[in-house]
C-alpha cells in the first residue's frame, strides 16, 4: 500500500541542506566505520540495512526525477579524511554547519512571518521574537538531526551509496521538523498562523506503507 507525504518548499530546502552535508561527511563516516564502527552491528545486518536503504532511496529518487550522478559528484568533491580522530572532528563540524544552515533557513522565514504579524497586529514584538527563536531552533535541530542520522548510518554499516545517504538525511530532517512542530503545537508554543510556515506549493513524495 502506498501513501504520500506532502512537503513544502521550506521543508525541501532544509532536507536538501541536510542531505548535502551528509554526503560531504561520507568519507569521514567511512573512516569511523573502518576505525571500529563496523563492530557495532553483525556483518549480515550491515548488508541487509545497506541493501534496504539503497533500494528505497533509488525508488524514491526515481519517483521525484532526481539524477543520482549529481549526488555522486558532490561526494567526489568531499575531502579525504585521515584517522578516526580527524574524522570525528570533521563529523562534528559538519553537523554544526548543518545546524547553522537550518537555523538560517527557518529563522529567516520566521522573521518574515513575524514582521508581517506585528504589522497586522496579530503579534506583539515579544511574541515575534519568540516565534523567530523557536523556528530557528527547531530548524537547526532538524537539519542537524538529518545530517547526523545519515552519517552515523554510514559509520555503522559502511559503504552506503551516495544517493541513499542523501535520502536518509533528507527524510530524517523532514521527520524531525514535523515531530518538533507537532510537539510545539501540542504545548501551545505556536501562534495561530504558525501552520502557514510551509509553502502551499508542495512536493509529494511517495512512500510505501506495509
Amino acid at each position: 500500500m502506498r501513501s504520500s507525504l506532502r512537503i513544502g518548499k521550506l521543508d525541501a530546502l532544509r532536507a536538501s541542506i541536510a542531505g548535502s552535508k551528509a554526503v560531504a561527511l561520507k568519507a569521514a563516516a567511512q573512516a569511523l566505520f573502518e576505525a571500529g564502527g563496523k563492530q557495532v552491528l553483525p556483518e549480515t545486518v550491515q548488508r541487509a540495512v545497506r541493501g534496504a536503504v539503497e533500494r528505497e532511496a533509488s525508488r524514491l529518487l526515481s519517483a521525484v526525477g532526481m539524477a543520482e550522478k549529481a549526488l555522486e559528484g558532490t561526494a567526489a568533491r568531499a575531502a579525504a579524511v585521515q584517522g578516526a580522530r580527524a574524522a570525528g572532528r570533521q563529523m562534528l563540524r559538519g553537523v554544526a554547519a548543518s545546524a547553522g544552515a537550518g537555523a538560517l533557513v527557518d529563522g529567516g522565514w520566521a522573521l518574515v512571518q513575524a514582521v508581517r504579524g506585528v504589522r497586522a497586529g496579530q503579534m506583539t514584538h515579544r511574541d515575534a521574537a519568540r516565534h523567530v527563536a523557536r523556528e530557528a531552533g527547531t530548524g537547526a535541530a532538524a537539519t542537524a538531526a538529518g545530517t547526523a542520522a545519515a552519517a552515523m548510518l554510514v559509520a555503522m554499516t559502511g559503504g552506503i551509496a551516495t544517493p541513499a545517504v542523501f535520502v536518509v538525511a533528507a527524510a530524517a530532517s523532514i521527520g524531525a521538523k514535523m515531530g518538533l512542530d507537532a510537539w510545539m503545537a501540542r504545548a501551545g508554543q505556536y501562534p495561530r498562523f504558525g501552520a502557514s510556515q510551509r509553502s502551499t506549493s508542495a512536493t509529494v513524495l511517495p512512500f510505501r506503507r506495509a
